[in-house]
């Protein structure tokens, strides 16, 4: 995941190192007799405490507007520590209080950004653990789950199919598809090896876990595609989804060294699963056509 945020990385590497510009042009050096050390260990310990938090979100969480939240307000706390912490080091003039206000301000800031992440992190968690507990009663008695994404397989694909189709010849209700494929999967486990096309694997299965609505369901479709059924999406819905999920997988590896990827939405209209695949299949491969003749016209 860090990869997926080296732009946070500098950006809060970047805003540390202006504030103890700031520090230094303003302040000048306290005298070692003066320096607190029990002072210093507590702050150092908070400052240290709260990079921790900000290390856990970069590493373990994919981009998206809940970890915005959670970045930034982890971000405003360890600022204002790291200020509080130079403190120690550095006197500044009485008159002076911008360094005061720079301190102070945002911690109180970050803690309510962090506080408004968090509850749309227990959100995520929520509806994340409604569709486990889902998965874990169809387990019971069917043994469906791809062991690797852990995300359903083409079987349970075809019955959830099934029954959206039925629901939505006798309910009226939109349904569409989504189809990520992904070109020449077989050449980049070659170049890189099947641990790396293994990892890439998981790492897609968990941004489309994370992306996608609770309703929505995802399954592995085969070695390198994946489908996910949309329940009551129109056609402008899965447009905008689709955006959304080709926005969030550019961040997924340097392009030097991921595959191609290809990701369609299909509406169905089709009166069986087995049609219902194959248009979006087709329109996979009408899409991939697009995209050679737009690069050879170029």
């Amino acid at each position: 995941m860090w990869r997926l945020h080296r732009y946070k990385l500098v950006f809060s590497v970047l805003l540390l190192l202006s504030g103890l510009l700031i520090a230094v042009s303003f302040g000048n050096l306290k005298p070692v007799q003066l320096f607190d050390a029990l002072d210093i260990l507590g702050e150092g310990t908070t400052l240290l405490v709260a990079s921790l938090w900000l290390g856990l979100i970069i590493s373990s969480r994919p981009p998206g507007p809940v970890t915005e939240w959670l970045y930034y307000g982890s971000l405003l706390l360890m600022f204002s520590y790291f200020l509080d912490l130079l403190d120690e080091f550095i006197r500044y003039p009485d008159t002076l209080r911008l360094m005061s206000w720079l301190e102070s301000l945002p911690a109180p800031v970050g803690m309510l950004i962090l506080t408004y992440g968090l509850m749309g992190w227990h959100r995520e968690q929520r509806s994340i653990d409604r569709q486990l507990r889902g998965r874990e009663l169809f387990l019971r008695d069917h043994h469906l789950i791809d062991p690797l994404t852990q995300l359903y397989g083409a079987d349970y694909l075809h019955a959830v199919l099934a029954r959206e189709i039925e629901l939505h010849r006798s309910q009226y209700k939109p349904l569409s598809l989504l189809l990520l494929d992904i070109d020449n999967f077989a050449g980049f486990n070659r170049r890189y090896g099947i641990a790396a096309g293994d990892n890439y694997l998981s790492q897609l299965a968990e941004l489309l876990s994370s992306q996608l609505r609770h309703s929505d369901v995802i399954c592995r479709y085969s070695g390198d595609r994946f489908v996910a059924v949309l329940p009551d999406t129109s056609d402008i819905q899965a447009q905008i989804m689709r955006q959304h999920l080709q926005q969030h997988l550019s961040l997924l590896g340097k392009d030097d060294n991921r595959p191609e990827l290809t990701l369609v939405f299909s509406k169905v209209n089709q009166n069986s699963v087995t049609d219902a695949l194959q248009a979006a299949l087709d329109a996979v491969a009408a899409e991939r056509r697009l995209a050679i003749l737009t690069v050879q016209n170029a």
